[in-house]
């Protein structure tokens, strides 16, 4: 898994995931406050994973690594219509907290089962998309900026 023809995608798959399990958590925290889902961290979940996984693997960017960032920024958006339905149901409730409804097998299979209800509106979709454009176009940018640094600076170097 950690390398593949000279492409390592450990430590990618690491920041992405990481990236992912932040961002769903800021986007519930923030639809906790607010008592209002903002669409728009999922555009910055997409940027997120994006630059994680840059920075993760060391600004050596492939065409795998843009696919890690696009597949953790939708882990990171299903994360944080989940935590941010469990937050509601728990308010719902009162007797019951966060926690143990976080890994509560039911709630799970309610989520499963409603999934459609959560991502079925078209300006989710629209979100949704935004978040794997950025997650996707991210990395390559950065690695062009990148070569770009490398190469004007070893254009500056005193020659012999």
């Amino acid at each position: 898994m950690e390398e593949k023809q000279g492409v390592k995608i450990g430590m990618p798959i690491l920041g992405g995931l990481i990236a992912a399990i932040l961002g769903g958590i800021v986007w519930a925290a923030i639809a906790a406050m607010t008592e209002y889902e903002v669409g728009l961290i999922a555009i910055l979940i997409g940027a997120l994973t994006g630059y994680a996984v840059v920075l993760f693997s060391n600004k050596r960017i492939a065409t795998v690594h843009k696919v890690i960032a696009v597949l953790f920024a939708l882990v990171g958006i299903l994360l944080g219509k989940y935590l941010t339905v469990v937050y509601f149901t728990s308010e719902l409730f009162g007797d019951v907290s966060v926690m143990e409804l976080v890994f509560d097998n039911e709630m799970i299979s309610a989520f499963v089962e409603t999934f459609q209800e959560y991502f079925g509106q078209p300006i989710d979709l629209l979100f949704i998309v935004l978040a794997i454009v950025s997650a996707w176009q991210i990395p390559g940018r950065m690695a062009r900026t990148s070569l770009a640094t490398d190469a004007s600076s070893s254009d500056h170097a005193p020659r012999a």
